[in-house]
């Protein structure tokens, strides 16, 4: 069974937000599929907490040559409404919502205690943004407070049918974004393609 349909089965079968977390902590690459990262170089986390308060389901930090970029995502169900019948955010989605917004207060609020946060998941990466006379590790190069940092928060929820037109054009909001698990199954397919192509070079 190939990336595609083992998550399609996922999604069709999950009884709650849980059993996709469970998953994707098994295949956290799966997550790339989110679009808009930078590939120089890429850690994934599950369960990262933010200050002593708040956890995020994933979070994403990479880099290009420029600074670093850190995602910060929040997993609902696959089955949840993102938007009312009125069109308004779903209960779910205004629970989403308010997490990311403390989230985004309280690294707004409390940065330099963040990034030391992050420094502890790129322990042994070579710096990525800086010449070397300055910094040589990345750790050390995301405390720096010149170094760039892009904080980016994102939802993971639902489907792509339950999207209308304007919908769909609300998703990008005050900074954070709401991604369909579609999207992780476009990505999906696309790996299981050049799989399959790979590997039909190689025969």
């Amino acid at each position: 069974m190939g990336r595609y349909e083992e998550l399609k089965t996922v999604l069709d079968t999950a009884k709650n937000e849980h059993d996709i977390d469970t998953y994707l902590k098994k295949h956290k690459e799966l997550l790339r599929g989110i679009d808009g990262l930078y590939w120089n170089c890429m850690v994934i986390q599950p369960e990262f907490p933010i200050g002593t308060k708040y956890r995020a389901d994933f979070i994403i930090l990479c880099a290009c040559s420029g600074c670093w970029k850190c995602v910060l995502i929040e997993i609902q169900s696959s089955t949840t409404a993102i938007f009312n019948k009125n069109h308004q955010f779903s209960r779910e989605l205004n629970e989403a919502y308010n997490q990311l917004a403390d989230w985004k207060s309280y690294i707004k609020m409390n940065e330099t205690a963040f990034r030391n946060q992050l420094a502890s998941l790129l322990k042994g990466e070579a710096a990525r943004c800086s010449n070397a006379a300055i910094h040589i590790w990345a750790e050390t190069e995301i405390r720096d407070p010149m170094t760039v940092v892009e904080f980016e928060y994102r939802v993971i929820i639902g489907r792509r049918s339950s999207l209308d037109l304007d919908d769909n054009r609300r998703r990008n909001f005050l900074g954070f974004e709401i991604i369909t698990y579609d999207r992780l199954l476009d990505y999906a397919k696309r790996c299981d393609v050049a799989e399959a192509e790979t590997k039909a070079l190689q025969e």
